[in-house]
């Protein structure tokens, strides 16, 4: 029997079908990217958390961190009941949930140790849900092979984000040495080093594993799913410099497709004359972030989490850099004719059809 579909919008349904571009009453014209919103692991693991709603009416869920990096749906399965634990608090489910009931792994995956330890807590009838999306799964395989190889894994990742602190966990436990690498910028400041000596002084320690290893053994380079491809090649890039460092060095294939297919799909709508450019999405979303990198170097770009961020002659706005709110008044200027909008991957349709017809209104 078919569900309702609490995140299905019929505007953006018909956008996707029909083009990816609304010309408004005004003569201005609204384009999106040909990919865009939900990607399949974001949606088979919210459908999946749907349905285990449904097939356990009357029992507890717990839902072990955020499902998805953004807060609408999130705060949707909430309403329903869903009792979600901060990724901070995890240790908590042990003293507050009863071990009968039923704990769902978000996308993002869990920490191996609390993954293990949850699985040996739970009793029958209680029962664990894994909802960790494929693409993060692999990243975990390619640790192990490297691992296996006696590599030393350098993660390009965001620093507390679940899915590389979920990264971490598994290559701290198998691999020789660790790393977290979060930009070019920090490649550089690694790379630079004198030797494991200086870059345990030079280099933030909380980003190293058994950082003495580093200087003799090979390194596998994997990433965040949701990191810029570009990013990835030019950390490697950069790393191949470090003259402390001689043995082999390789990047293991573990970018999401459905990444990289949405930042294309972005950078082509980027280059498109766009005059005032909106990304959506969850202001703790790593995709949502790096679609925002992209507009923000093509055009007048806005970070919005909601679409109550925008109003007619304001529009309040996320920055990254400095992970602050801004405010910017008059954001429709007279001579405006093109405006874009990127999804994240974790945004859904409900969201964006909503600023859709918001913007339709004020433009």
């Amino acid at each position: 029997m078919k569900t309702h579909d609490p995140f299905h919008d019929e505007d953006v349904n018909t956008l996707r079908t029909t083009g990816s571009a609304l010309t408004l009453p005004s003569g201005r014209s609204i384009v999106l990217p040909k990919t865009f919103g939900f990607c399949r692991g974001v949606r088979n693991a919210v459908n999946l958390l749907h349905q285990t709603i449904l097939q356990n009416e009357g029992r507890q869920l717990w839902l072990l961190g955020a499902m998805i990096h953004n807060p609408a749906v999130n705060a949707q399965f909430a309403r329903r009941g869903v009792r979600i634990i901060a990724e901070s608090d995890l240790e908590t489910a042990f003293d507050t949930a009863p071990a009968d009931d039923v704990f769902v792994i978000p996308a993002f995956g869990l920490p191996l140790d609390f993954e293990r330890r949850l699985r040996a807590f739970v009793t029958p009838p209680g029962e664990i849900v894994d909802a960790t999306c494929p693409f993060v799964r692999r990243v975990w395989q390619a640790v192990s092979q490297a691992a296996a190889s006696g590599a030393a894994v350098i993660i390009h990742g965001q620093p507390g984000h679940q899915e590389t602190t979920a990264i971490w966990s598994r290559a701290a436990a198998e691999a020789a040495a660790v790393a977290i690498i979060p930009n070019p910028d920090q490649a550089r400041q690694f790379a630079a080093a004198a030797g494991t000596r200086d870059l345990s002084a030079s280099y933030p320690t909380e980003l190293l594993f058994n950082c003495d290893r580093l200087a003799d053994t090979a390194w596998t380079v994997v990433n965040q799913t949701t990191m810029l491809g570009t990013d990835t090649t030019a950390i490697a890039d950069i790393l191949r410099t470090a003259s402390w460092h001689q043995a082999p060095l390789q990047i293991a294939d573990t970018l999401c497709a459905a990444t990289q297919s949405r930042q294309g799909a972005a950078k082509a709508l980027c280059t498109h004359p766009c005059d005032v450019i909106f990304v959506l999405g969850g202001t703790n979303s790593s995709n949502t972030t790096q679609l925002y990198r992209l507009a923000a170097g093509h055009a007048d770009a806005f970070f919005l989490q909601s679409p109550d961020d925008l109003q007619a002659s304001m529009v309040r706005h996320f920055n990254p850099a400095t992970a602050t709110w801004e405010e910017t008044k008059d954001w429709l200027s007279p001579s405006c004719q093109t405006i874009g909008i990127l999804a994240g991957a974790s945004c859904p349709d409900s969201e964006l059809g909503n600023l859709i017809r918001k913007i339709a209104r004020l433009a």
